[in-house]
């Protein structure tokens, strides 16, 4: 088969989004080689290419033509023909519009948006369309998104769920939120969870020669998770503060800036935690699989999230994880995680300490969580998307 994928996010994203794209793609390069594989992005960061393995086929606006990069090679030259473009990738219609008619050049059997959208005049041009629907964070949590923003994303979710030959849904959560804000027939939609990176895989020792940089505690509960009000991290603070008198763990938090960081900071600050709590920014993908695996306990208050990808990783690096109960976050965790009510604090702090001051439970839901995960790998991933795309194709 001939597909193509909207590779903006993993061209240049580095987290999230980003990182599910890549973890896909190098899965299908790697497992299903006999296909042919063209990328499509309005820009590319060359550090994140460089995270691709393969011939992947880059498509640019700016170039126009079939472009085929291999790992090292830089883009800027292709940058620089971007300027006569300039305009149309800042509105976006190469991406919503445009794309089409490369993909028809191309002769691309099948179109695969692997972040909520395709372009909106695909349904005219005979390309089958796969879909892969993250959240509906944008309607279930509308304060946390400008309006404009939410209008853009209600249209191209809209339309991608109404023409879309199949969707893919990343929980069954997301399934439920598409059955009843869209009115999807349930037919149409596949689960399939999301895997990990490869590096969390891997049976090898961890390099905590790596963790010296981050000036990690001896002993520590990990959080991982960008600043924002539904990450819960100020719930997770004041859960913490209760016991922290009980426990010699210290809390780390592992985030990119958001909208209420220096709130974090603030509350921090006045329950007196500098020296036990510690928030830490600009983690290299290298290094994540070392900074999950030395921690004694992995908390995941999140109020909302369609999958829960950094529960999947502390699973995957045997760390007992404790969460929030309902939801996606209970599918990514399994049987052998706890899972609490995100709001009340004292619910959220005796898990903490059940699992820290219980002799044989660290292990025990460590060895339960690594067996679910199992049922996760990018191997199964890739499996139940390739299935997808034949099913589609009717082969």
């Amino acid at each position: 088969m001939r597909l193509g994928f909207d590779a903006k996010r993993a061209l240049n994203n580095f987290t999230g989004l980003g990182n599910h794209a890549r973890i896909l793609l190098n899965a299908m390069m790697r497992d299903f080689p006999e296909n042919d594989y063209f990328l499509y992005s309005p820009k590319v960061k060359t550090q994140l290419f460089n995270e691709l393995h393969g011939d992947f086929k880059i498509f640019l606006p700016e170039s126009r033509h079939q472009r085929i990069f291999h790992p090292g090679q830089s883009f800027g030259f292709y940058s620089a023909l971007a300027q006569p473009f300039i305009f149309l990738k800042k509105v976006g219609l190469w991406r919503s519009w445009g794309i089409t008619t490369d993909l028809l050049k191309e002769h691309v059997n099948l179109y695969h948006g692997l972040s909520n959208e395709l372009p909106f005049n695909i349904h005219r041009s005979g390309i089958k369309t796969v879909v892969t629907i993250h959240d509906l964070i944008f309607l279930k949590h509308t304060e946390q998104y400008p309006f404009i923003d939410r209008q853009f994303y209600k249209l191209k979710t809209r339309y991608a769920a109404k023409h879309a030959d199949k969707i893919i849904a990343v929980s069954g959560e997301t399934k439920a939120d598409l059955m009843h804000f869209y009115k999807v027939a349930a037919e149409k939609i596949v689960i399939i969870y999301p895997s990990v990176d490869a590096a969390f895989q891997k049976e090898t020792q961890s390099d905590f020669s790596a963790l010296e940089k981050y000036h990690l505690p001896a002993k520590y509960i990990l959080n991982v998770g960008s600043f924002f009000p539904r990450k819960n991290q100020k719930k997770l603070i004041e859960a913490f503060d209760l016991i922290k008198d009980k426990i010699e763990e210290d809390l780390v938090l592992v985030g990119s800036d958001g909208s209420i960081k220096k709130e974090v900071e603030a509350l921090i600050a006045s329950k007196n935690l500098g020296a036990r709590v510690k928030i830490i920014s600009g983690v290299a993908n290298e290094d994540m699989p070392a900074v999950y695996s030395k921690a004694s306990l992995f908390v995941f208050p999140s109020l909302y999230e369609g999958f829960g990808a950094p529960v999947l990783e502390a699973l995957f690096s045997r760390v007992p994880v404790v969460a929030s109960k309902g939801g996606a976050i209970e599918e990514a965790g399994g049987a052998g995680s706890l899972f609490v009510d995100p709001a009340d604090i004292n619910e959220l702090a005796g898990a903490m300490l059940k699992v820290l001051s219980t002799d044989g439970l660290k292990k025990q839901m460590s060895e339960a969580g690594y067996l679910h995960a199992q049922t996760m790998t990018d191997k199964v991933f890739a499996k139940k998307v390739m299935k997808v795309y034949k099913e589609v194709m009717g082969h």
